[in-house]
Parts: C-alpha cells; structure tokens; sequence
C-alpha cells in the first residue's frame, strides 16, 4: 500500500505540479516527492479566464503592441524568493497559458538548460495557433518565446544572430541580474531527482 502511494503521489508531481509543463520521460520511478513539491500547487484555477481586452493592465509598447502589465509574476529556483515581474503580449497564445495560472504561486519545471543558447525551455499544455509568428533576429534577455511544437522558451542572455522564428509570449520587466539567478538556480538543482534543470514559481498577479 505504501508503495502504490509514493508511484500515485510521484504521478500527481509529474501531471500537476506545474500547471503548463509537459511531461518529462524517466526511466525510473523517482519515488515521492516532498511534502514542499506536493502542497506547493494549488488546484483552485475557478475564474481564471482572460478575455482580450478586458484586463485593466492593458499598455501598449513603443511599437504600438498591446501587452498586458505585470500578467504574472515569477520566482527563480525552488528556494527562490526574489519576484520578478513579466509583461505578457495581448495574443491568443499568451492568453491561453493566463487560463492555467491562478493566483496561487504554481510550481513550473523546465527539463532544457542551453547555456550556450542562452535560454531554458519546456513544452507546455494547450491548443496553440501560430497566427502569432514572427521571425526574430536577435532575442534580447528576459523575452518568451513559443515555438511550434508548444516549447516555450525563457532567454536568460542576449543572443545576436538567434533568427527564431516564433510567437512573443512576453517579458521581464527588470533584466538586471536575471541571467546570474537562472544559473544559480540551475547549479544548485544539478542532483534534482526528477532531473529538473531548473524550477520557476508563477503567479498569475494580472487584475
């Protein structure tokens, strides 16, 4: 019995402990998760819904995109404590992934670490058009990026000469020190036992 728990317990971590990641293969049962990674979620997502238009954080940048302020905010790495801020784009995509989020910090793990790259990446839950798409030249630090495929990318670093082609999800809105707390968080989490390169915990904060 004890057994069939910790198998039930490690299927709730890898389905619903992050709200939009996807699934990582392990080869291995890695057991029960602790007691922070199993009451670190909260399953109540009532009235989430973001309607285009109708947030009360809408802006436009200088290029006269729409975004929508402070959507969400983000801690890095599982012991994390500093917020950060991030803007999202007033698009279907960057609306479909605010559907997920509640106003209860929700643990994200993403399982790609590129340091040359620049970036940590995962894939992520929900139906996605492209309609979105464009083709970026040189990414800049703290932009999202949703690639076809339903990968969500965060860029720790500036990368010139990128040439992605993908839809801005959206942005931090403070840089400075964001690659340094990404890397730290990625150090430290080397031995993680579901083999998370890095962990992020989300806040949907958009009014």
């Amino acid at each position: 019995m004890k057994k069939d728990k910790g198998k039930t317990l490690a299927a709730i971590f890898i389905l619903g402990v992050s709200v939009l990641a996807g699934c990582g293969t392990r080869a291995e049962d890695p057991g029960e998760p602790p007691a922070e990674v199993i009451n670190g979620q909260s399953t109540n997502v009532e009235n989430n819904s973001v309607q285009t238009g109708s947030s009360t954080n809408m802006e436009k940048t200088d290029n006269g995109d729409e975004i929508l302020a402070n959507a969400i905010s983000v801690r890095i790495g599982r012991e994390g404590i500093a917020e950060w801020n991030v803007d999202m784009y007033n698009n279907d995509e960057s609306l479909t992934m605010l559907d997920y989020l509640s106003g209860s910090a929700l643990l994200f793990p993403t399982y790609t670490y590129d340091e040359e790259g620049g970036f940590v990446a995962q894939g992520v839950r929900g139906s996605y058009t492209r309609d979105d798409e464009q083709t970026i030249a040189d990414v800049k630090t703290g932009e999202l990026y949703l690639f076809s495929g339903g990968q969500l990318r965060f860029y720790f670093k500036d990368i010139e000469g990128a040439n992605i082609t993908a839809t801005p999800i959206g942005f931090y809105t403070d840089t400075e020190g964001l690659a340094e707390a990404v890397q730290e968080a990625y150090t430290s989490n080397l031995d993680d036992t579901w083999g998370v390169d890095v962990y992020f915990w989300i806040t949907k904060t958009l009014e």
